[in-house]
């Protein structure tokens, strides 16, 4: 390791830091390790945080199977089938427990493949020294080029000139020794560091010194959602690092959290942006990774908790008061400390960024994880080379790719503390190695759509209830970047009109989310079709391009829906059947959806919760329109604001908009406005515990939703009932509150 002293200082410093949060929170630790050693989990975590956990590792179950192979054990496999997340309420010791081992023991043999695949993304920070490399840390990429390490690792730009991240500096017991290469910083591209939490992120070369690109190693993405660990006995963590700058080793498993803050603490700041964890780390480790069963960033490791004596005196390994003239090396850890990654998610979105350095940390952060690799880097062309000296391989399964790749063996080392070799089989497509990440759930996606294929959908029709009601047009100074221009229309002259059956949709170009869904809806319908009809999956638009709607990464693992704008049901009629089922899937493309809190866009007969929702009010209207055999028209759309909240690198909308407009036979057309808040239920996402309060739907005035959106409704606002059942009395500027269907204007 380098003597660098001051390095040696900031980590003493670090050290001396994570020893007082440790102690000032020993009573809530200890409360929590005596409750878990009787498997009393809601004793020691929310039971809003471990519904959370169990949601996210019950999806990946559900990824993972692709509806194929469904576990045996019964609790899991109920509540992999079932459609809607375990809630808070049905928390219990028992199913904790159940859920969490049921689901390690099922996917234990993908454990090892993503591991094998984690791994590639860690490196050694090393600083150059005599004309030579010297060891000072540890790294992980987490987007294309963008390394993550600790601030007290590269405190400077300055520094971070002097320093480079080598790749492959580890073992291969079973084929040539990997070469490891050299990837400069550059610190001008990009570079942040934060001394109180302690990261720093830099800008990577895109190419070695050997040649290989960057990107070859993949990277693992930083996800700020609640959910992805929990303090528990059971729920393991794993560390991906270079001690005393050592080759890359693996801490895997028999390592938990410990201690971190909670929704429920009147004194969890003390902890503040930190967690506790046990694992075995040393000086070297500084920015490692701290990893969950599913191999995704739970931390960033950044001290150990140093061991002291009755007096709280540093002791060192060989339990001896430890002293200033003592290498750092020698002090003795308790446990460690390191940053949550939904702090560092946060700190990301408010640190003090230039314009460009912003757009550069977005768009990188915002890359979607890598399900290839790319080219082989030189050290594993040699490792996947057949040698004299290699074992023979049993059923070496050689198969053609559909590009015409073959797939092949490769062996992969691990550090358990005992060494496992694994032989991963990885297909190379034209050059390119298949990383094993979370499986896709096959969708639609894999139907290759084209632009072309949606020149036969109408639309919204503007003289469906027999008088005009136009699309909503942008207004001239939108606060909120304006409507997206289609890359690739379907139909000449639809700029910004993206139709599909029965329904258009106006996307914002800034936030990736639609201003304006419009859809019509006939109650008096030939053919309608049911929800075990259609499609249940979701897909891309191919009018437009990825990085221009928000796709499965921003619903995965978190208590975000899919949320429907315009409804399946409003669209999913026809002349017959199969026309009515082909406009029920047409609902399910992501530029029809919104993040939304997954009760939020659910009616009580399908939840039970006795809320007050969205669906509870459409239903209402449906059964209205059934009732008269009428024809509505229905605007949806998110009401987007300045204070939305952050997930990855885009916001999700406290509140949604709906106007229903329709025409009674020979009468004045009639509409009304409504806007539904869901700012309580995602405010505290994604560190805080969400208890499922009331929603509030409130009936409003158009003209004052339409103040509140870059888009106009024209001749809509004319047609208002609330305004005119309300004449000149003035209006309460909350609207009127729907506590009961009753209490709504028509």
């Amino acid at each position: 390791m380098s003597t660098d002293k001051d390095l040696d200082a900031s980590l003493i410093a670090k050290a001396r830091d994570a020893g007082e949060r440790w102690q000032a929170r020993t009573s809530v630790r200890e409360a929590r390790t005596e409750a878990l050693e009787k498997h009393l989990f809601l004793k020691a975590d929310t039971p809003a945080r471990l519904a959370a956990r169990l949601n996210y590792l019950i999806d990946d179950v559900r990824q993972s199977t692709q509806g194929r192979s469904l576990p045996s054990n019964p609790t899991l496999k109920r509540l992999v089938e079932r459609p809607i997340p375990v809630t808070a309420d049905e928390i219990s010791n028992e199913i904790v427990q159940e859920v969490v081992l049921a689901t390690r023991d099922f996917l234990s043999v993908e454990f090892l493949e993503r591991g094998a695949a984690a791994t590639r993304s860690v490196g050694r920070v090393v600083i150059r020294s005599s004309g030579t490399f010297k060891a000072r840390g540890t790294g992980v990429l987490v987007a294309p080029g963008l390394l993550l390490t600790n601030e007290h690792v590269l405190s400077s730009e300055a520094l971070a000139t002097r320093c480079a991240l080598e790749m492959d500096y580890e073992q291969n017991r079973f084929g040539p020794a990997k070469k490891p290469q050299i990837f400069e910083f550059d610190p001008q591209t990009f570079f942040l560091c934060d001394g109180a939490l302690d990261y720093a992120l830099v800008a990577v070369a895109t190419v070695g010194d050997l040649g290989s690109p960057i990107e070859a190693y993949g990277w693992l993405p930083l996800n700020g959602a609640l959910g992805k660990v929990s303090i528990s006995d059971i729920d393991y963590v794993n560390v991906v690092q270079h001690p005393l700058g050592r080759e890359k080793e693996v801490v895997v498993r028999n390592n938990r959290v410990l201690d971190m803050r909670t929704a429920d603490e009147k004194a969890g700041e003390d902890l503040g942006a930190f967690l506790h964890y046990e694992a075995d780390t040393e000086k070297g480790s500084s920015g490692s990774p701290v990893l969950n069963d599913g191999w995704e960033i739970v931390g960033l490791h950044h001290s150990g908790v140093p061991a002291t004596d009755e007096k709280g005196r540093w002791l060192d390994k060989n339990d001896r008061l430890w002293r200033d003239d003592q290498p750092v090396e020698d002090i003795k850890w308790i446990a460690n400390e390191a940053l949550r990654t939904s702090s560092l998610v946060a700190a990301l979105a408010n640190a003090p960024l230039d314009e460009i350095k912003r757009d550069y940390l977005k768009k990188a952060l915002g890359t979607q994880p890598p399900t290839a690799v790319g080219p082989r880097t030189a050290a594993e062309e040699s490792v996947t080379r057949e040698t004299a000296t290699s074992p023979p391989r049993s059923r070496r399964d050689v198969r053609r790719s559909e590009n015409g790749g073959h797939r092949t063996d490769q062996s992969v080392t691990f550090e358990i503390p005992l060494r496992i070799s694994v032989a991963l089989g990885d297909v190379a497509l034209r050059g390119t190695i298949r990383r094993p990440i979370r499986a896709e759930v096959p969708t639609a996606a894999l139907e290759r759509l084209d632009a072309s294929d949606f020149a036969d959908r109408d639309g919204y029709d503007r003289k469906f209830i027999g008088v005009t009601v136009a699309l909503p047009t942008m207004k001239k100074n939108p606060k909120f970047g304006g409507a997206l221009v289609v890359p690739r229309p379907a139909r000449e002259g639809d700029h910004i009109e993206l139709r599909y059956h029965h329904y258009s949709v106006v996307m914002c170009a800034e936030r990736r989310l639609a201003y304006v869904s419009a859809c019509n809806l006939d109650f008096a319908a030939n053919a309608t079709a049911g929800r075990k009809d259609g499609r249940s999956s979701w897909r891309s638009d191919p009018r437009l391009n990825a990085d221009q709607q928000l796709a499965d990464r921003f619903y995965d693992h978190n208590d975000y829906d899919k949320g429907h704008l315009t409804r399946r049901d409003d669209t999913a009629w026809g002349e017959d059947l199969p026309t009515a089922v082909a406009a029920n899937d047409d609902t399910f493309f992501y530029t029809n959806a919104a993040p939304q809190y997954y009760l939020f866009n659910q009616s009580d007969d399908f939840t039970n919760a006795g809320l007050n929702l969205w669906g509870d009010l459409e239903n209402h209207i449906s059964e209205q329109g059934t009732k008269q055999k009428a024809r509505l028209t229905v605007f949806n759309g998110p009401i987007f604001g300045t204070s939305d909240k952050r997930l990855h690198d885009a916001l999700v909308p406290l509140r949604f908009f709906k106007i229903v407009v329709w025409r009674d036979e020979g009468e004045t057309p009639g509409a009304v406005g409504f806007v539904l808040d869901q700012e309580s239920l995602v405010k505290s996402l994604p560190e805080e515990a969400i208890d499922a309060g009331e929603f509030s739907i409130r009936q409003k005035p158009i003209s004052d939703i339409e103040a509140e959106l870059d888009v106009a409704f024209g001749k809509v606002g004319d047609w208002d009932r609330l305004r005119q059942a309300q004449g000149d009395e003035a209006l309460d500027p909350d609207g009127i509150l729907i506590a009961n269907l009753r209490d709504i204007r028509l």
